[in-house]
């Protein structure tokens, strides 16, 4: 696993190097979980598909590594906690754009 900025470069199952871009990374009952952008098309995911995975400690190694979740209700439910986070973001950046637009018009007023 490579990180660079935001892109994170991972390997698929035929060892092919494969760029996502880093959206979030969320916490959720004690584990840690990211959120990842397919920068490019790949077979069994295309550009812009959104793909979560589990950080790990490898045993081995000793790394931090990201796994496939296997149990349909915890990705489910990380899932959620990444949804409610982005519509919270939105709604910031919305209120925001707002309270910039009310400053210009009431600068325009005066």
């Amino acid at each position: 696993m490579e990180e660079n900025n935001n892109l994170v470069q991972l390997q698929d199952e035929n060892g092919n190097d494969v760029n996502f871009e880093h959206l979030m990374t969320v916490e959720y009952e004690g584990n840690y979980y990211v959120l990842l952008e397919a920068t490019e098309d790949m077979d069994d995911c295309q550009q812009g598909e959104a793909i979560i995975l589990k950080i790990i400690r490898d045993d081995e190694s000793g790394e931090d590594v990201y796994a496939t979740i296997e149990d349909e209700d915890e990705l489910n439910a990380v899932f959620e906690k990444c949804m409610a986070i982005m519509e919270e973001e939105d709604e910031a950046n919305e209120a925001m754009l707002l309270d910039g637009l009310e400053l210009v018009e009431d600068e325009d007023e005066e």
